[in-house]
Order: structure tokens, then C-alpha cells, then sequence
């Protein structure tokens, strides 16, 4: 199912002479473990199979392929955000060659808007020029956006980037999202305001996201109005690569403090809800990855604010003009 690209990896470790490398993939590519072992055996290298998280490329292992002695890391599953390694790293794509044509045509009667965008995750991005082409044939027009500041290629979306959807946002009466998984459509949603049709391939079905936009906004100001009289808050610091903010926690922890808050700085390598209730403090604001605050608050005990929900409680910020949570390189 996943293009794995033993050619490029041949390639890398040749011209890198690696003798060891370590080898960091998400949980859907894991299973192909003996086909990845086989591989690299066969090139002469010795393969370390790194087991802790892997969400991104923002979560590159490049410092923990450093310290168990490896000359290189391959990342699979993510594109090159553009982060400095520790040491020569090769990203894998892992892209699938699924056609999502049948979907499409099946989908045709719900788009009832006369231009739509075209989004996708790295896995499919590949396809959009031929999502495109078969719209034209059905007389639907279609626009890709650029690629944004963390993404490689032009319609390419990720969790901390919405950059390709909001450059078109104006120009479209909605998206079309080739892919699995339902964050990156309602990601689409909420920062662009538009309903979202997503396609997946895979298993081979459509639907559409057409956020309760108010229901949203009322529940982010619910919890925003729950901090505004708390004591405590913790600000919370990933150590991954790319999502590590702490200029941006420092300053906040300044803005909360002239606020009258008592805040502390909280540095995780994961970040999940027991570890949080561990410090018994009375709310948290994330720095990490922008999903913490939103796909996963339903997982904490307390409210966990994004850097702009903090600043609004400090009067730094209008609520009017709200503002998802992305970073830049």
C-alpha cells in the first residue's frame, strides 16, 4: 500500500556510507519492519528500530539516532519541514497510489459549489493534478493552493499548516480532501471557514465536513472564560525538534504573570493527560503541536488553551479576531 522507495534508500545509505542507522515510522508503517530489515541487511547496514512516537516531521529522532551510535536516520511516513539534523536523514514519503476516481465520481451530485479547493496529506498530495484534471472532464473547476511554510509541495497540508487551503480560501466555495482521518478536513474547516468534502481512498468512501462553527467558538470561549479566574496554569513545552517553542512560552509566561497568574513551565517529550494531572494545576496552555489544544481536549481533565485563547484572557488579543494555532519553520 505505502511506496517505501528502496531505491532512494539505497541511494542515501551509499552516499552517506552508513554502517548503522536508525529507522523512526509511524504505527502504519511498522509492520513492515522485515521488509525494511531485509533491506538494509542486504546493503550491508545495520538497521535500530526506534519505538517511541513518531507524529510527524516535526518529531524527527535525529538526536536519538545521535546517542545509540547511528551515522544516519530514515524517517518514513512525513516530508522534509526544513529542521537542521544531527545527523544525515532521508525522508520517506511513504506515498500511496490509490486513485480516488470512483469516490469522486460518486461524490460529484454533493458538490454543489461552482470552485473547489484541493487538499491532501503527503501520502496523496501526488494526486491532485489528476484529482484535478478528472473535475475539469466533469465540468467542475478546481485550484490548488501554494505550499505554506511547513509544507513541501503546493496543496499539502499538515496539522501545524493550513498555509495551502487559507491561500485559496477566498477564490473557493469549499474543499475537497484526499485522504484518511478526519483532523486534517475539520482543520481545513475551521481555518478557512469553508465546508470540507472528504475523499478517502483507502477505504474507498466520501463525506462532508461542514463544521457548527458557532458550536466551536462557543466551547473555545467556554473554556477561555473557565481560566479567566483560575490561579495556576502550566505552560507546556515539547522537546521534539519541531514542535519546541519556548521563546513563545517564555513570553506568555511574562504576559500571564503580569496578569496576576501563578505559571509554571512544563517540558514534555509526549504530551498526555495523566501526566498533566500529576501537577494539580488549574489549567494548561499548549506550545506543543496545535492538535493538543483541540483534537485532544476532550482527553484532558482541564482546559488547555492555545497560545492566542491565553493571550485573550490577558486582553492581548480579540476574541473577534480568532486565530488557529500554526507555526512556521
Amino acid at each position: 500500500m505505502y511506496e517505501l522507495n528502496p531505491t532512494s534508500v539505497e541511494k542515501f545509505l551509499t552516499e552517506n556510507e552508513v554502517e548503522k542507522v536508525a529507522i523512526q515510522a509511524p504505527e502504519g508503517i511498522r509492520p513492515k519492519v522485515e521488509e525494511l530489515k531485509e533491506l538494509l541487511l542486504s546493503e550491508g547496514v545495520e538497521p535500530v528500530f526506534l519505538a517511541e512516537s513518531c507524529y510527524g516531521a516535526c518529531d524527527v529522532a535525529d538526536r536519538e539516532a545521535k546517542d545509540l551510535g547511528c551515522d544516519a536516520l530514515i524517517h518514513y511516513g512525513h516530508s522534509d519541514m526544513g529542521l537542521e539534523t544531527e545527523v544525515p536523514t532521508l525522508y520517506v514519503e511513504a506515498k500511496m497510489d490509490i486513485v480516488p476516481f470512483d469516490v469522486l465520481e460518486e461524490a460529484l451530485p454533493e458538490l454543489k459549489g461552482k470552485v473547489w479547493g484541493l487538499v491532501s496529506t503527503v501520502q496523496h498530495v501526488h494526486q491532485l493534478s489528476e484529482v484535478q484534471q478528472f473535475l475539469e472532464d466533469e465540468g467542475i473547476e478546481s485550484k490548488i493552493g501554494e505550499a505554506g511554510p511547513r509544507s513541501e509541495y503546493p496543496g499539502q497540508i499538515l496539522g501545524c499548516d493550513w498555509g495551502s487551503a487559507k491561500s485559496i480560501a477566498d477564490e473557493v466555495d469549499g474543499f475537497i480532501y484526499v485522504g484518511t482521518g478526519e483532523f486534517h478536513p475539520i482543520g481545513v474547516a475551521l481555518s478557512t471557514g469553508a465546508p470540507v468534502m472528504m475523499i478517502n481512498p483507502v477505504v474507498g468512501d466520501f463525506e462532508e465536513i461542514d463544521l457548527d462553527m458557532d458550536d466551536f467558538f462557543q466551547r473555545r470561549w467556554a473554556l477561555i472564560s473557565s481560566v479567566q479566574d483560575v490561579e495556576s496554569i502550566g505552560l507546556l513545552v515539547s522537546t521534539k525538534k519541531g514542535q519546541n517553542r519556548k521563546d513563545l512560552a517564555e513570553n506568555l509566561k511574562v504576559e500571564l504573570e503580569d496578569e496576576g497568574f501563578d505559571v509554571y513551565i512544563l517540558v514534555f517529550d509526549d504530551i498526555i493527560p495523566n501526566s498533566l494531572e500529576d501537577f494539580q494545576l488549574d489549567a494548561f496552555v499548549n506550545t506543543a503541536c496545535p492538535r493538543i489544544s483541540f483534537s485532544d481536549q476532550d482527553s484532558f481533565m482541564r482546559p488547555v488553551l492555545s497560545p492566542f485563547e491565553a493571550r485573550v484572557v490577558c486582553g492581548l488579543e480579540d476574541w473577534g479576531d480568532y486565530q488557529l494555532d500554526e507555526m512556521s519553520v
